[in-house]
This record gives C-alpha cells, structure tokens and sequence, in this order.
C-alpha cells in the first residue's frame, strides 16, 4: 500500500501466484476462532448445529466446532439459498467455506445487518452474494439488492461474479427465472442503463457512488423494494472526502436502515469499534449490528509475493518498471493514490 511524506513514498508490489486456484477452497487462512458473536434473533438449519444464541459470544464445544469446521458450503446455505445457485457455486469451485463465510453465514441468513472484517482474499464477496440470492425474488422486476463499490474495477469482478452465480440452469426441466444483474459504473453506458432501469428493473445493481448518485438524484429509479444494501471497501469509501456525503445520503436519506438489511465489508477498518458505535448512533445500521471479524492479524497468503521499496517521489515510476521486469509476473496489483494508466500488460491498477 503506497505511503508517502513530502520526502519519501512507500513503493509496494504485491505478485499472485502463478498456480491454478485449488478447486475446493481460497485461502483458509487460520483456525476458526472459537468464539461465535450472534444475536439473539438468530435460528440457523445447516445441519441443526446453529441453534439460538445470546448477544454475548459463546464458546463452542470442541465437538462443535469440529462439526462446524466440516460443513460444505453447500450444508451452510441448503435451507437459504436456491439449489441452482448452490450448483453454480460448486461448478465455480467453491466448496469449503473460508473462515469469514463460516462465521458470518449464519449471522446473515438470521437477518442480521452485518460488518464483515477480514482480509483480502478471504471471501468476503462470495458471502455477501450468498445471502442476496437467499433473499431475492427473480420474478419480481424490482431493484431488490444494491452493492456499492469504490472503484470500477471491483464493480467489475463483482459483477462477474454474481452474473456467473444467477446463471439459469441448462437442465430443462428445471424452471427458474434467471436474476439479473446490472452494473451502473462510472464511465459506463448510463444512458443504455437508463432505459433498462424504467423499462425492466433488474433484480440487483453493483454501482460506483457517483453513477448511482447520478441516478437517484434525476429519480431514475428508487430503493423502495430494496432488500439488502452492501457497501464494500466501505472505508474507502468513508475516507474519501469525494464520496463520503453520497454514501451518507445513500444510508439515511434514500432508504431507512429499518427497512432494509446493511451489510459493510472490508479488509481494513482502522479504528473498528468506533465504526461499529457509529453504524448504531448514525442509524447505518440497525442496533444488533454484528461485526464478524476474522484473522484480524494474520501474515499474508502464502500465494502472494509482496515487496516494496522506500524510494524518493521522482525514482517511483523507474524502481517500479524495474521491479516488473525483474520478477515478470504473471498477475499483480499495483496500489497507488490515484487512478492511473499502466503500460504493463501483466499488471492491474487499483487505488
């Protein structure tokens, strides 16, 4: 992550590995944590091993958690989310839950609003997108689920990602109506998306907070069959001077935490409680908001490579061509202050 003072700037390369994704799961990051934080309202059906818990955090039997360790995902969602979907899921290879889906599953189908704290890489979006399509309704041609992203480029895998999970089954037999899923990005084709939104609203709409502002200002379309809100990256998005009131608007003024489920994910959310208290007070949130926060500290995934350089402002471009050239990955990320175009064809610009 770049950093910088009027003398010197923090220069990061962060290299993925080159070998196949491993079929039945991401990153398994470290052992589940023993201690589960739910609410009270909470009733959990994978397997009748989530009963009713207390708000205080209770810990597991080692039997339990041993039971809990062995669910599929599959087992986690059977009574939540539809089987087609659930296919989908494990064509694409996800099987295993990951640490952050384990414990936050059951939080979010007992209608739970949620934060979702972990690390890049642990399977924050799958989560999310899991508990939208248990609540949707394909048939009904309303905008039910909205995810706002940062950046285009994370609308854009998220998108993907929960198009490849709504698509309709090939087996004929099986009738189901596809979900549909609209991207309204900044730089994208508003003016297209403008006719499909009064025409036939999709089911779920992954924005940047500029296109949707945009858009709900000039009435293009409401949030009144809003189902479920996901704001991810959402301290980004909080700390960006530029974004910050939209996304307060978006929270209080176009739709009412009562009246929908907030779920805010991140893998960095400096000064955690304090968000927590404000997600409560400022009303972003309902008051049994829960926060899951997994491997809070934790040494990165073994399949990345991370290096970085402490280098002046004028030497940053050339160290960063070199360390490119020298290494020649075959995928990276590159994290800088502001959006910028790359050269590289091997290497994806966020900031």
């Amino acid at each position: 992550m770049a950093s910088s003072t009027s003398a010197t700037v923090l220069l990061s390369l962060t290299i993925t590995a080159p070998y196949p994704k491993p079929t039945t799961c991401r990153f398994l990051l470290q052992p589940r944590n023993r201690y589960l934080n739910l609410s009270s309202s909470a009733n959990f059906s994978a397997k009748a091993l989530f009963s009713s818990y207390n708000s205080n955090s209770v810990p597991l039997t080692k039997e339990l958690e041993t039971n809990c360790n062995s669910l599929t995902l599959r087992e986690i969602c059977q009574d939540h989310v539809p089987d087609h979907v659930l296919g989908r899921m494990e064509e694409l290879g996800y099987v295993m839950p990951t640490d952050v889906q384990r414990e936050a599953l059951p939080v979010l189908f007992s209608g739970n609003d949620c934060i979702l704290h972990a690390q890049t890489g642990s399977g924050k979006t799958l989560t999310y997108l899991l508990l939208i399509y248990s609540v949707i309704n394909p048939k009904r041609s309303a905008v039910q689920a909205l995810i706002v992203v940062p950046t285009r480029e994370l609308g854009m895998q998220v998108t993907k990602v929960a198009r490849m999970l709504a698509a309709k089954p090939m087996d004929p037999e099986v009738e189901q109506k596809s979900y549909t899923v609209m991207a309204l990005l900044d730089g994208g084709m508003l003016r297209r998306h403008k006719s499909w939104l009064k025409a036939e609203p999709p089911n779920i709409v992954v924005a940047t907070i500029g296109s949707l502002s945009q858009m709900l200002e000039k009435q293009i379309f409401k949030l009144d069959s809003m189902r479920i809100l996901v704001v991810d990256e959402v301290d980004f998005i909080f700390n960006s001077s530029k974004q910050v009131s939209s996304i307060r608007k978006l929270l209080t003024s176009y739709s009412s935490c009562n009246n929908r489920q907030t779920v805010f994910a991140s893998a960095s959310i400096p000064q955690h409680r304090r968000f927590l208290h404000d997600c409560i007070q400022q009303k972003w949130t309902k008051g049994d908001v829960v926060h899951v926060h997994v491997n809070p500290v934790k040494p990165m995934p073994s399949c990345l490579l991370h290096r970085f350089v402490i280098c002046g402002r004028k030497e940053k471009h050339r160290l960063l061509l070199s360390l490119l050239q020298s290494d020649l990955p075959e995928s990276g990320i590159i994290f800088v202050n502001e959006q910028v175009r790359t050269a590289y064809p091997s290497s994806c610009v966020d900031f």
